[in-house]
């Protein structure tokens, strides 16, 4: 796998995490939660290389 193909899958995988754990308000602008948002992300666990589950193709959770 290239690494900018298991970048993008990373950040896909940070932005999954974040959608499930923080309820994002729709009503402002994003700029005045990125305090949060960063709180947030400071809060999730990192995954060392070799740790992650590896996911069979069409596995959506």
């Amino acid at each position: 796998m290239s690494a900018s193909k298991e970048q993008r899958e990373r950040v896909a995988q940070v932005g999954e995490t974040l959608r499930a754990g923080v309820d994002v308000p729709t009503d402002t602008y994003i700029t005045g939660d990125i305090p949060l948002l960063l709180t947030r992300l400071s809060q999730v666990e990192g995954v060392r290389k070799g740790d992650r589950p590896k996911r069979s193709k069409g596995d959506t959770e």
